[in-house]
């Protein structure tokens, strides 16, 4: 390599520009490896300053006049092979022009960033060689500091990574990972958010639909013990277990009616608009203080699911008979039969016993436990979102422990008070990471009692309930907004905001609406964040769109992307043509020349955006290999890395002395004697939410008007760490 990088490949020919140049390639590098390769040359002016140019080899092209298709021998030599000394190297051209994509000025010994053209034409015969480490470690200065994500396409030359933070003048800006699947775009973003570490005062925000930032599964170290080993606090706050919502009565409906909820109540197939009307009704009663405190509730996100629920269903059924749901007697009684069974006929007539024994039990009837449970098998998950305790807290709350007597592990945190912790970082802390993992985390609930792994179907089928696209779009939608909502109010306070808000699956979330293929949840949150991107830069927050295809972000948050990675694949029309609004035809011809990560093992990224690194230029990107090794990053970081975890003394992880890090944090993986230890412990967890659904099911159930004054044990206070919630919490 060191040969190749030394060698003379060409020189300048022409006719030649300021914007481009014509290149006579020598004969000894005929044979060499030339396309993708960045190639440099030095033009000379007055005055002791020079001008590094540099350009990458888009096109490589084999001229000879002899073999042309305009010869008239060309049949001839096809019919009968080579020509002696007309054929081959010793009489073929090789044809190059480039583009000059980076310009260095060389003032006083110093060379500093110049321009995207030459100030003059280049002289014919002027020697173009191959960019090289020591021309790189001399134009941009060869310092420890700095921070890389691999080396040019083609080459071992590592390029820095020079993206600065949100804190500058620059302010914040809005990127973009995209590639098909196995183009390497989790391992890219791993390696490209582990070098922003640097920047200590860049708190970082990633939401995680699928759960793979959470659990790192697929990627190629773990960047949460990364962030740790740097002094950072890393929160992974999972919705199924630890993270909880701000109190949203219409959002708690909504994700009811996307569970199938209201069908379970007779509501039919049609009945949107009732729907509507039942969902006012519910959210309503659950903003009521006078008509909550009737119940002895006094915060309905506090209350037990059971007891909500009857709450609900209780109101419901009060509610049916004054036509605001239903206009019409036979709907109305239809759904109230599912709360409680009818006595009397649709004329007021009392039934029958023997009539009266084949209509089944309402969910609130004595002997309505099955009904209740598959009330509850829905409403449980959804409605603990916004709950204080975990399911592990809750199933002890509901075995009857004492709230005082939970530990950490049973309570959720509150999505407000965490984003605050990102955001406002305390004074000579790094700023923290939090990892809002959305998926539907299936191993706690696994309610057999044994370690066979079976699970609870009901139990399953409740959880799952969150793991679709339009729950997750709504989450999504409350956790946006109160993201900006903490901005707005740290920002007006005057705390300069400095985030990186990573949104993983974008296409999923972000796409270009269109009523006919996305639900109302999803245009609703691409509407939203389509927002965010407008606004929020001005806040300090940036995001970091994760997907396969540009195609697959909506138009006007693709326009305000400023920095652009571009993995392999993106071959359809019309993705190419989104790019060929990026970069010119030349590179994107390279880059549809990027072979397959599968067969080379190398993850080959066209880099576009001015001042990602030290070589990108207004708009000519850079091709980048991306390193594919935990080892090789932090060989290529070590400097930066050491003195971060200097600065972070005292901050880091028990047992953690500092000094430089000698390998990758490995990501967790429990095995053996703790393995199966932490698989008995949630075993034995399950088992008691089991054992406590049981107890509600068999619990009784209320008259059908409201107690004046309940037993005080439907509202249990649990104990809560007040530092992490606002002064004035937008509840």
């Amino acid at each position: 390599m060191n040969d190749v990088e030394n060698l003379t490949v060409a020189v300048i020919g022409a006719p030649s520009s300021c914007e481009s140049a014509v290149l006579n390639l020598s004969t000894a590098a005929y044979h060499l490896p030339l396309l993708g390769k960045m190639l440099a040359f030095q033009v000379a002016f007055e005055g002791d300053s020079d001008e590094l140019a540099l350009a990458t080899v888009t096109h490589v092209e084999t001229v000879n006049p002899l073999h042309s298709m305009n010869s008239s021998v060309v049949r001839h030599i096809a019919d009968n092979g080579a020509v002696a000394h007309k054929s081959g190297d010793a009489a073929d051209t090789r044809a190059v022009t480039v583009k000059v994509e980076a310009v260095f000025k060389k003032v006083d010994g110093v060379w500093t960033k110049h321009s995207s053209t030459l100030s003059n034409s280049p002289a014919t015969g002027t020697p173009v060689r191959v960019l090289s480490q020591a021309m790189v470690n001399e134009v941009l200065g060869d310092s420890d500091q700095d921070a890389c994500i691999g080396s040019l396409r083609g080459s071992g030359v590592r390029i820095p990574l020079t993206l600065e933070d949100f804190s500058g003048v620059r302010g914040a800006c809005h990127m973009a990972v995209v590639g098909v699947s196995g183009s390497g775009k989790t391992a890219t973003s791993t390696a490209f958010i582990s070098s922003l570490l640097r920047h200590a005062g860049q708190g970082h925000i990633i939401f995680d639909p699928q759960g793979q930032w959470s659990t790192e599964h697929g990627t190629l170290w773990s960047l949460q013990g990364l962030a740790r080993s740097l002094g950072r606090k890393v929160t992974v706050a999972r919705l199924s277990h630890s993270l909880r919502l701000r109190k949203d009565a219409p959002l708690l409906m909504n994700l009811l009616e996307e569970a199938g909820f209201f069908k379970k109540l007779a509501f039919g197939s049609g009945a949107d608009d009732n729907v509507a009307q039942a969902k006012d009704v519910l959210a309503e009663a659950l903003s009521n203080k006078r008509l909550l405190e009737r119940y002895g509730i006094e915060d309905w996100s506090s209350t037990r699911p059971d007891v909500l629920l009857r709450f609900l269903l209780n109101e419901l059924h009060e509610q049916l008979p004054a036509g605001m749901i239903y206009a019409s007697r036979e709907p109305q009684r239809r759904v109230a039969s599912t709360i409680y069974r009818p006595t009397e006929d649709s004329d007021g007539h009392p039934l029958e016993d023997h009539l009266l024994d084949r209509i089944a039990f309402g969910a609130l009837d004595d002997g309505g436990e099955r009904k209740f449970a598959t009330l509850m098998a829905i409403f449980a998950p959804l409605s603990s979102l916004w709950s204080p305790w975990s399911p592990t807290g809750m199933a002890k709350i509901l075995a009857g422990v004492d709230g005082s007597d939970l530990v950490d592990e049973d309570l959720r945190r509150d999505a407000w008070g965490l984003m605050m912790e990102v955001m406002s970082p305390p004074a000579g802390h790094p700023a923290p990471m939090l990892i809002l993992d959305l998926s539907a985390d299936l191993s706690s609930i696994k309610l057999d009692g044994d370690d066979s792994g079976e699970d609870d179907v009901d139990a399953a089928d409740a959880i799952r309930i969150l793991d679709s696209v339009d729950v997750k779009a709504r989450v999504m939608a409350q956790l946006s907004r109160t993201m900006l909502l903490v901005g707005q109010r740290e920002f007006s306070r005057g705390t300069p905001l400095n985030v990186l808000t990573t949104v993983d699956e974008a296409w999923a979330y972000a796409p270009q609406p269109d009523a006919r293929v996305h639900s109302q949840a999803v245009i609703s949150l691409s509407n939203l964040l389509a927002g965010a991107a407008r606004d929020a830069r001005k806040l300090g927050i940036g995001f970091l769109f994760i997907l396969q295809a540009p195609s697959g972000l909506r138009e006007d948050i693709f326009k305000q992307i400023t920095v652009l990675f571009v993995g392999y694949g993106l071959h359809e029309p019309a993705e190419l043509k989104l790019l060929s609004g990026r970069v010119r035809d030349n590179h994107l011809k390279l880059y549809q020349t990027t072979p397959p990560p599968a067969a080379t093992g190398r993850y080959v990224w066209m880099v576009v955006g001015g001042g990602v690194t030290g070589l990108s230029f207004g708009s000519n990107p850079v091709f980048l290999e991306v390193f594919n090794t935990g080892e090789q990053w932090l060989e290529a970081n070590q400097g930066w890395v050491t003195a971060a975890r200097r600065q972070a003394a005292g901050k880091l992880p028990q047992g953690d002395f500092g000094g430089p890090l000698t390998t990758m944090p490995l990501k967790p993986v429990l095995g053996g004697v703790e393995g199966r230890q932490a698989r008995r412990a949630a075993v034995v967890d399950a088992g008691a939410n089991k054992a406590a659904v049981t107890v509600v099911a068999a619990q009784s159930k209320p008259t059908r008007r409201p107690v004046v004054k309940p037993v005080s044990t439907s509202v249990v206070k649990p104990v809560i760490d007040n530092s992490i919630w606002p002064d004035d919490p937008p509840f």
